[in-house]
């Protein structure tokens, strides 16, 4: 009897294996389909109803123009599509009676910002910002109005690296996304320190699971970038890309779906850090992308199926003088919360 036990249990091993996948197959299934109804229930893409949908708005628009007053040479009525979208944000009621929060007030500020600074360059913009909503906006701020508020920062390479062995309490607030690069190559070396400080970030078990290429073919540079679409304007001094991601291989539960985004995101910030520390420019540009755009982007760089692309991060050496954005921080008590 127990021989005839020993020779059918790799058939029932088998046959259980098959319906524990069967079964985690369909329970896989069930979670997707629940992520992606809870997406469609809050993501800005399908509504715009709450306060934070809406605050989320603000902050997608306000730091494109951002951006573009980066560029000292600035165009006359530059990011109009921003613009317009908060307009029709910021007359929002419930966004008027919330202005007391960090991110809001910073686009009422941001928006001022962007009428001053055309006044100053004698540019005509009636049409797209009258002076009527430019008064609007200063009564909203009342006595929040800054008229030294500023969305971009002025940097020298000295200033900008001076805090990068501090304590962490000041390092941490000195670490600011550089989009101008002089076009030089990091050496090899320090990219070497950076990696393995950047090793030094927990993962699920230990798993370790990130992976960083590195591109330095410019055409590829300015083809990924491009698909990417965020660092338009900012590629000519870009020699050198990393591509972070994270192996789909090293997860093995339903529950862990989604670990690749999380392990990997953890990864990033430290990447950003070693970066800072050993004084490497750098700005994560966001992969957000669909199947689509990963299918184009295969076409010119090849990497593993099983490794999801969690982020892009042009590096290089900064010039003497520099700016960034402001990407002003919420304070604590916005989203620190006790339950």
């Amino acid at each position: 009897m127990s021989v005839i036990k020993d020779l059918a249990r790799p058939y029932y091993i088998s046959f259980f294996d098959f319906i524990r996948k069967k079964v985690l197959g369909i329970d896989l299934i069930i979670n997707f389909l629940k992520d992606y109804l809870l997406y469609k229930r809050y993501s800005i893409i399908f509504k715009n109803k709450d306060l934070e949908n809406k605050e989320a708005d603000i902050i997608l628009n306000y730091h494109s123009l951002e951006k573009g007053m980066l560029f000292k040479n600035m165009k006359k009525g530059f990011a109009a599509y921003r613009i317009r979208n908060l307009h029709k944000l910021l007359k929002d009621k419930e966004i008027m009676n919330n202005c007391n929060r960090s991110q809001i007030r910073v686009g009422y500020q941001l928006m001022c910002q962007y009428y001053e600074l055309h006044q100053n360059a004698g540019f005509e913009i009636e049409n797209l910002f009258s002076a009527e909503q430019y008064n609007f906006y200063k009564s909203i701020l009342k006595s929040n109005y800054d008229n030294h508020f500023n969305g971009i920062k002025e940097w020298t390479k000295e200033s900008f690296f001076k805090s990068n062995r501090d304590p962490f309490e000041v390092f941490a607030f000195t670490r600011k996304s550089t989009r101008n690069f002089t076009g030089e190559l990091i050496s090899k070396e320090i990219l070497n320190k950076v990696i393995t400080l950047a090793n030094t970030a927990p993962s699920v078990c230990n798993r370790q699971a990130n992976s960083v290429y590195l591109l330095q073919d410019k055409t590829k540079i300015d083809k990924a970038l491009k698909i990417q679409g965020g660092f338009e304007g900012y590629t000519e001094g870009v020699s050198q890309l990393l591509i972070l991601t994270n192996n789909r291989k090293y997860y093995y539960t339903v529950g862990e779906r989604n670990q690749f985004y999380i392990d990997g995101g953890v990864y990033l910030m430290n990447l950003l850090y070693a970066l800072h520390y050993y004084k490497v420019g750098n700005c994560p540009a966001n992969w957000g992308k669909t199947y689509a755009e990963e299918k184009a982007l295969a076409k010119i760089i090849s990497l593993p199926e099983s490794e999801k692309i969690i982020c892009f991060i042009p590096i290089g050496k900064l010039p003497d003088k520099f700016r960034s954005t402001l990407s002003k921080r919420r304070t604590c008590n916005e989203n620190f919360k006790m339950i």
